[in-house]
């Protein structure tokens, strides 16, 4: 079964959710934020239930940089130093706990590994499976590609349908015996295909909608 809860949390106007990285065992997530506009980068940190721990909107570059990891202890920064070289970046840490710069710590190695789930793309057999079963279940054809994963008694796809540049992210939930439990837009008008579009932790889905809002359906 599964409960509809609420948006968690919503970006600032201006503001998109870029990367999102959970911490199970601090409780909470790690969210990178940016702003096309402004080309500003802000890094903020969520409870699982929402509550807002902190938000760093003066990091050590505006735009150059992105979420690479979390820890324990710390979230991890990659700052590009050369536009002209993608390969010349360092790491940069934040406090997990405050959000403020911090020497990275030896443990940073040993990062956090969010349950996600596996990504197929359009051309690949895995990809071609799931597509014959929407369109069993839904008659929907699906492109590009999808996400999907499985529990004990449900079976999560994130899929596109539509035409090239407005393509519609659908995320859906199936019983293991292939009876659709919900469906729900997350995306639309969309150019390609994203990754990491929900994830699970603590018997909760967690998914970015409109690249805005943070929702959460609770799995009971």
């Amino acid at each position: 079964m599964i409960e509809k809860t609420c948006v968690v949390y919503q970006a600032p106007p201006g503001f998109v959710i870029w990367n999102l990285i959970p911490a199970p065992e601090a409780g909470c997530m790690v969210i990178e934020e940016r702003n096309d506009a402004t080309r500003k980068v802000a890094i903020a940190c969520v409870s699982f239930t929402g509550k807002l721990h902190w938000r760093n909107v003066n990091l050590p570059e505006s735009w150059w940089i992105n979420l690479n990891a979390v820890t324990n202890t710390q979230v991890m920064l990659r700052l590009f130093e050369s536009t002209a070289n993608p390969d010349a970046v360092r790491l940069i840490a934040l406090s997990l706990t405050t959000g403020e710069v911090s020497e990275i710590a030896p443990e940073s190695a040993h990062t956090i590994q969010p349950l996600r789930p596996f990504v197929y793309v359009q051309g690949e057999p895995e990809f071609e499976t799931v597509q014959k079963f929407l369109q069993q279940q839904l008659r929907q054809m699906a492109f590009l590609g999808a996400e999907y994963l499985e529990t004990e008694s449900q079976i999560f796809i994130s899929y596109y349908t539509g035409q090239p540049a407005v393509f519609t992210n659908v995320l859906a939930c199936f019983g293991r015996d292939g009876k659709l439990h919900f469906t729900e837009e997350i995306g639309t008008n969309l150019k390609g295909m994203g990754v990491g579009t929900f994830f699970i932790e603590t018997n909760t889905l967690f998914f970015v909608k409109n690249k805005t809002e943070l929702v959460t359906f609770r799995i009971v």
